[in-house]
């Protein structure tokens, strides 16, 4: 630590955001990407149709479930909406991961799958590990915190820093600058979503209240918490089953709203009981407002009663950081650029550290410390935007029918990332280059996605979509056009701002050596 407060908390901001900021670059790509995440679904399945259908057939979806995975805990079922105009569904069951399949709306049969959005959503949150993964994230939201708050206490002049951006002066000041701005533009954003971010999981962060009240018994915790009707099983198969379509139009009436998720609890038993519940478009906080059906008899049962003032602040917490509300995509639109502003503070916050000790980093070489945190920024930075375009093109590419395709795409994000992150450790002496290399090849990518999406599908193109003023999938092609011209500018001046550095380290040795 240091000698004043101020410097410690210097200290404190670079080495809790060093720490974790490669981490957090992932997750906040990842929930960057995901905050549109059904409309990337719907990209990367061409089956699934421009409208909601006004007659989708739970029903058939159902069946479908009942044949496949009858001995499920619970099943549930996304009815369309407009932002992804198919069914969704899978079922449940303790010790196992909740994975969903989509459906045509009308004729019930299954779409081909892909990881789309929803491989995003679960980056963010959890980076695929489970609850080891859940605990990272929340450790990497506190430490977010924690870099904020002295980050704030050590910019004294931080509105003026907004205001200053130099790029051509190179190196570690145009770093400083980019860092300053982003960091100072989407503070109240960053604050909010790291702190709304560690708050969904508080619950599993926090037991303490729970083993002591509760005995560990986190299934009577969420009953005094959100009560609902509950039957225990009966242990007996299923007389009959309720059609859906009577309780869903009854639960239109009774909610006075539009039906979005239907849960099956126990479906292969006498006990079985639907709930239905209506979507989160019209609120900040999440709409949890329920009816609940007999499924044998499709008699009502309950309502779910309103919550209570602490579970709605939970609510509103959860619903103000996954942005679904709001009828237009508005919103939406405003996390991801802010998301992407938190993006490029993360990597230049990680480079202005290197850049700070550009003089220690030529003299230790490549395998030291600061080599390690060299190869992270290109493997971390330049490595996973390449990954996410290689997974676009992988989803264009492999045919629809083939087994395991969802599995394919994700394997084809990990092989590029490792390959990627093998680059930057071949090219860590010469760190320009392989920046520009990267870069360039992202931006290839990403500027051939357009053209390779006309080549291999007949209604997702930029040719069809614009035609049929389909702003939604059109959006896709264009956002991904633009940061491709992006990712270019950003090769070009780094190529550009090579033989300079080179120079400086050069220079850097000469200088060392005739002392």
């Amino acid at each position: 630590m240091k000698n004043s407060f101020t410097q410690s908390m210097a200290w404190l901001h670079t080495w809790s955001g060093l720490i974790i900021g490669w981490l957090l670059f992932v997750i906040f790509v990842g929930g960057t990407i995901a905050c549109f995440d059904a409309e990337l679904d719907r990209w990367t399945r061409p089956g699934v149709p421009a409208l909601v259908a006004a007659d989708a057939n739970m029903d058939k979806v159902m069946q479908r479930l009942e044949r496949e995975d009858p001995s499920a805990h619970v099943w549930y079922l996304y009815m369309p909406n407009p932002r992804y105009p198919a069914i969704k569904a899978g079922g449940w069951d303790v010790g196992r991961e909740f994975t969903t399949h989509s459906y045509d709306p009308r004729s019930g049969e299954k779409l081909p799958d892909s990881a789309g959005g929803e491989f995003f959503f679960t980056l963010h949150y959890n980076l695929h590990a489970g609850t080891i993964g859940m605990y990272l994230v929340g450790l990497a939201g506190m430490m977010m915190l924690v870099a904020i708050v002295s980050g704030v206490i050590i910019h004294r002049r931080i509105f003026k820093d907004f205001f200053t951006f130099r790029p051509r002066a190179g190196g570690q000041r145009a770093w400083l600058d980019g860092h300053n701005i982003t960091g100072v533009l989407g503070l109240p954003f960053h604050l909010m979503i790291a702190y709304t971010g560690v708050a969904i999981f508080v619950s599993s962060y926090m037991l303490a209240g729970v083993h002591l009240v509760y005995k560990s018994d986190m299934e009577a915790f969420f009953d005094e918490l959100a009560p609902h009707p509950h039957r225990e099983e009966m242990h007996k198969p299923i007389p009959q089953r309720a059609p859906l379509a009577p309780m869903l139009a009854d639960a239109r009436e009774r909610l006075g709203g539009e039906p979005w998720l239907v849960s099956v609890e126990h479906p292969d038993d006498a006990s079985t009981v639907v709930s239905i519940g209506l979507d989160h478009s019209r609120h900040v906080a999440w709409n949890h407002r329920t009816a609940y059906y007999d499924g044998v008899t499709g008699e009502f049962m309950a309502q779910g009663p309103k919550p209570g003032a602490a579970y709605h602040t939970y609510q509103f917490l959860g619903g103000l950081h996954m942005a679904q509300f709001g009828s237009s995509s508005l919103y939406r639109w405003l996390y991801f650029l802010l998301g992407l502003a938190g993006c490029v503070m993360l990597a230049s916050g990680l480079q202005v550290w290197l850049e700070k000790r550009e003089k220690r980093v030529a003299e230790a070489g490549a395998l030291s410390g600061y080599g390690m945190v060299r190869v992270l920024n290109l493997g971390v930075v330049a490595g996973m935007p390449l990954a996410v375009a290689a997974m676009l093109w992988a989803n264009r590419l492999i045919p629809m029918q083939l087994a395991g395709r969802k599995s394919w795409e994700i394997y084809a994000f990990c092989a590029v990332w490792i390959l990627a992150a093998a680059w930057a450790v071949l090219r860590v002496r010469t760190p320009a280059r392989a920046w520009r290399e990267l870069f360039a090849v992202t931006a290839l990518l990403l500027c051939g996605l357009p053209l390779l999406n006309l080549i291999t599908t007949s209604d997702r193109h930029l040719g069809v979509t614009l035609a049929n003023g389909d702003w939604v999938m059109a959006s896709v092609d264009l956002t991904v056009l633009a940061l491709g011209v992006l990712f270019g500018l950003m090769a070009w001046r780094v190529g550009r701002a090579k033989a300079p550095a080179r120079q400086r380290t050069a220079g850097l040795r000469t200088a060392e050596e005739a002392r």
